[in-house]
Formats: C-alpha cells, sequence, structure tokens
C-alpha cells in the first residue's frame, strides 16, 4: 500500500482527508494511507473526520473533532511504503505566474475573437434599424455580398457569447466529472475553436456560417474556459479576485488593437482569407502557451476532491448576488452598442469611433485590475481585519456606471464628455465581472463551490446579453433631436440602461436594510452570508 503526503501551503482551503491520515508536525506534512477503491469522506460526513486548515503561511494546523482517535504514526508508518507529493505554492512561484500569463494570452486572442467589448459600428454598419455589431466579421457580414442586409447576422455573435455565458453550468459539470482530465479538455476546446473559425472560411451558405463561427466557435469558447477558472481557483486563493481582473483584463489588451488589424485584412483580403489567417493566428499564439495550463493538484489529487456543491442555492445571499448580476447585464451592453453610433449621430466624424473603440477597452482594463486588486485588500483594522466586503464593491460598480450613463451620456453634446463617459463606464461597469470570484469565497470557503456558483453567475450575464436586442429593437426610436436628453433617438435606451444599472446597485442597499429579513430565511448552514 502506498502513501501520498501532501502539503499545506498558505492560505490553502480546508482539505478533506481520511481519519487514517498524520500530520507530521516537523515536516509540515500529512501522510494519507491509500488503498484501492477508497473512496473519501466529505466534512462532517463521519464522527472521526479529521479537518486540516491552513490559515498562516507554511503552518498548518490540524483539529480532530472531539470523537476523533488519536493517530499513531508508527502503526501507520509500519510497512507502507510512502510516495511524496510537493505542491508548488499558492498565489505566486513560478507554476501560477505561468499559468496566468497563459490564460491572459488564451483570453486576449480567442475571446477577442468575438470582438464584443465597444465593436459597434466601426463600419457604421445598421442592423434592423440599430447597430447591434458583435464584432467587426458580422459588421463586414452585413455591408458586403452575400448576406448584405441581413438582419439576423447578429445572431453569429450572440451565438458566440451565449454558449460561453449560459453554458457554465453544464461546463462546470463537465470540469468536476472529469476533473483529472482538465488539460486534455482545454485542449479539445481549442481544437473545436479552431475547427469552428476555419470552417467558417468554407461555409457555403449563412446557415453554415452561424453553424461554424457561431456555434461551434461558441461552443469550444465554453468547453475550454471553465477548465481555465477551476484551475485559477487550484493556483490563487488570497490573490483570486487580481487573478480574474488580469485574465478578463486581457480582453481589454487585444479590444485597443485586434479589431483594426482585423478590419484592415478584411478590407484588404476579404473574408475568407481573413478567416484562414486568423485560424493560422491563433494556432500560433495560442498553441504554444497551452502546455502552461496545468492545475496546481496532480492528476490523482483530483480523484480525492468531493463533487460540485451547489449548496449556495439555500442561501439567501446568493439570491441578491444573483439578482444583482442579472440587472447589471440587463443594462451593461448598451453603452458599447450605441455610444459611437451616438457620436455620429451629433455629426463627429468615424475616426472617433475609432477613438471611443481603444479608450473603453483601456477603461476597462484598469477597472478590472482594479477592481480584482480591491477585492483581494485585508486593510488593517477593518473590520476585524477582514477583507473589503465585496457588497460594497458590488454596489459601487453599478452605482456609479449608472450614474454615468444617466448624467453624462445623456447630456453629453462634447467630444470631451463622451470619452470622459466610455471610460468611467467601461472602468466601473467593466469590474464587476472579475467580482465573482469574491462572490463565490463570500457564500463559502468551500473549493467545490467556487465553480459552480461562478457559472451561475455567468449564466445570470448571458441572460442580460440575450435580452439587449429585443429590447434596444423596441426602445430605439428614429427621430434625432440634439437639443433634447439622449437626443431624441436613444433617450429610452439611456433610461432603461441607468435605471438597470442603479437597480442593480439598489439590490445590495435593500439587502443590508433588511438583512434581519435574510437571517431569517436562513434555516441552516454556516455560511449564510447574512449581514451583521
Amino acid at each position: 500500500m502506498a502513501t501520498k503526503t501532501e502539503t499545506i501551503y498558505p492560505h490553502q482551503a480546508t482539505l478533506q482527508i481520511w481519519p487514517e491520515s498524520i500530520y507530521h508536525a516537523s515536516t509540515d506534512k500529512i501522510t494519507t494511507p491509500r488503498t484501492a477503491g477508497f473512496q473519501p469522506y466529505r466534512l462532517g460526513v463521519r464522527p472521526n473526520l479529521v479537518r486540516v486548515r491552513s490559515n498562516q503561511r507554511r503552518q498548518g494546523v490540524i483539529e480532530a473533532l472531539p470523537s476523533s482517535p488519536e493517530p499513531s504514526l508508527e502503526s501507520a508508518e509500519q510497512g507502507v511504503e510512502k510516495v511524496e507529493i510537493q505542491l508548488p505554492p499558492v498565489d505566486g512561484g513560478a507554476g501560477a505566474w505561468k499559468f496566468l500569463f497563459a490564460a491572459f494570452i488564451v483570453e486576449a486572442f480567442l475571446f477577442g475573437m468575438t470582438a464584443i467589448e465597444m465593436l459597434s459600428s466601426v463600419t457604421g454598419a445598421d442592423l434592423s434599424g440599430f447597430p447591434l455589431q458583435f464584432g467587426v466579421f458580422q459588421s463586414y457580414w452585413y455591408t458586403h455580398a452575400p448576406y448584405a442586409g441581413r438582419s439576423d447576422i447578429s445572431y453569429i455573435g450572440t451565438l458566440e457569447t451565449s454558449f460561453y455565458f449560459l453554458g457554465g453550468p453544464f461546463a462546470t459539470y463537465l470540469v468536476h466529472r472529469y476533473r483529472r482530465w482538465q488539460r486534455e479538455i482545454i485542449w479539445a476546446g481549442f481544437a473545436i475553436c479552431i475547427v469552428g473559425i476555419g470552417a467558417a472560411s468554407w461555409a457555403p451558405d449563412f446557415g453554415t456560417l452561424v453553424a461554424t463561427q457561431g456555434v461551434i466557435f461558441g461552443l469550444g469558447m465554453l468547453v475550454i474556459y471553465y477548465p481555465i477558472f477551476n484551475m485559477m481557483n487550484e493556483w490563487f486563493v488570497e490573490r483570486r479576485g487580481l487573478a480574474l481582473g488580469v485574465i478578463c483584463g486581457a480582453t481589454g489588451v487585444s479590444g485597443m488593437f485586434l479589431p483594426f488589424v482585423l478590419q484592415i485584412l478584411l478590407d484588404r483580403y476579404g473574408p475568407v482569407t481573413t478567416l484562414r489567417i486568423s485560424t493560422i493566428g491563433l494556432i500560433v499564439l495560442i498553441g504554444p502557451v497551452l502546455p502552461l495550463l496545468k492545475p496546481r493538484f496532480p492528476k490523482d489529487f483530483h480523484e480525492e476532491i468531493s463533487k460540485a456543491d451547489f449548496s449556495f442555492f439555500k442561501m439567501p445571499l446568493f439570491y441578491c448576488f444573483a439578482l444583482a448580476g442579472l440587472l447589471q447585464g440587463m443594462g451593461y451592453y448598451f453603452p458599447g452598442f450605441f455610444a459611437v453610433s451616438y457620436a455620429e449621430s451629433l455629426g463627429m466624424s468615424s475616426t472617433i469611433g475609432a477613438l471611443q473603440l481603444v479608450v473603453s477597452a483601456f477603461g476597462q482594463l484598469i477597472g478590472q485590475i482594479v477592481f480584482g486588486y480591491v477585492s483581494d485588500l485585508r486593510l488593517p483594522g477593518f473590520w476585524m481585519d477582514q477583507r473589503v466586503p465585496v457588497e460594497i464593491l458590488i454596489f459601487i460598480s453599478p452605482f456609479v456606471s449608472g450614474i454615468a450613463v444617466l448624467a453624462l451620456w445623456g447630456t453629453t453634446r462634447s467630444l470631451g464628455m463622451l470619452i470622459a463617459f466610455d471610460i468611467i463606464f467601461a472602468f466601473f461597469a467593466g469590474g464587476f465581472v472579475v467580482l465573482w470570484a469574491r462572490m463565490s469565497t463570500t457564500l463559502s470557503p468551500n473549493p467545490a463551490l467556487a465553480l459552480p456558483a461562478l457559472s451561475t453567475f455567468a449564466c445570470m450575464k448571458g441572460v442580460g446579453n440575450l435580452l439587449t436586442g429585443p429590447v434596444s429593437a423596441a426602445l430605439l426610436t428614429t427621430d434625432v433631436r440634439t437639443n433634447v436628453y439622449g437626443i431624441g433617438r436613444y433617450e429610452n435606451i439611456i433610461a432603461y440602461s441607468g435605471a438597470c444599472m442603479m437597480a442593480s446597485a439598489m439590490v445590495m442597499v435593500v439587502w443590508y436594510v433588511f438583512g434581519k429579513v435574510g437571517k431569517r430565511l436562513e434555516r441552516k448552514g454556516e455560511f449564510c452570508g447574512c449581514p451583521k
């Protein structure tokens, strides 16, 4: 019988081990006998289960429940062959930074191919009476044969992003069910993306184009991303918010140059050649960094990790987080889709559209990194040396975004005000998504809950993404009057977007005001998250 030795590292979440496990204080290691077919217990299931926590840097503390028998080091080591596994440190070290670099590259170029952020009307296309381009490719398809003028061309971009957001719960099941094969799942997802974007260049009709660039590419993104998020949770604990901010901020980096590169290629070579160049570019840029996407735990260790934990569905605070995220997602996309056409309605040149694209991408990049960093902060003397409550950040992000929409976007008549709005909105609204990491840990520090909760929050944002198109069609008018709020045509759009943002912020206000109601709804569980 072989044994495995687990080293406790700083701020590591609670480990689940067997009653026969022995903690060696001198070496700061745990010896765990393993036998064929033995299934690990969950914490609290057996009265003699041992609980191991790490609260200080490289200092392990073992807590045996009252009924736990005292382990015997001699009996456990007798006739046992030891296999020592030295885990790399969390929140730093070569392994963590290599992983973060690789995840950044994947996000920048793969998700950047959807060009979803602030890409409306670089070419000035108009879909069903309103600009709803989901990327440079979609703008080109709409204005050029053989699909010129098709009102359903936006389905491509919608499918790309909807798979990524709405398919999160399914991807979570896949990752937890086949956790030891995470790296292989990432490679499979990348292969699906390559097939989708490459096959689109041979699409003979519109249906095939939707199936390849929309469905297949979107499915590949879904498969590749959630294993990366799960690995991120293994590599980063204290700096998890910052790690997610850096990964998400990669889209802001690529948003400052990738759309222009694609536009030049489309104008010079056309869509077929551009799609094939893009396929080769993805292989060359992303392929070499995929081997760096490694989980922190070895494959054998993943067999001992419990299944996905969905207990957060019993927590009132989860529904507040989910509602705030849903409302924020319902108002988030409109400024990105209409800010450029708004400027054109004021008589500004198309060059302003390119400038807006760059400053918005930059604002998003800075905002996501800052929000991620602040969500990890532990302020001395602040609420017993705890982190900045994520509820405060959830309030600040949509509240300032809503004020910017209602006060700046609707009244702007100059380039300076327009740029100021783009930066402020991109900074605060873009930072909301990185709070998903701390929302999960606020609900519970259980690592088995992190990915299911994150995927559920992503699903809420996906609902907002789907609603943007039909809501825009219903609210947008054709009358442009420069002397009225929102220049007339965009008045309803601005009011709706700002109202959604403000409603998202008010959810957290209501949560604190009526905190006692939330506590009464709690029936059991240690981590309700109700306000004290």
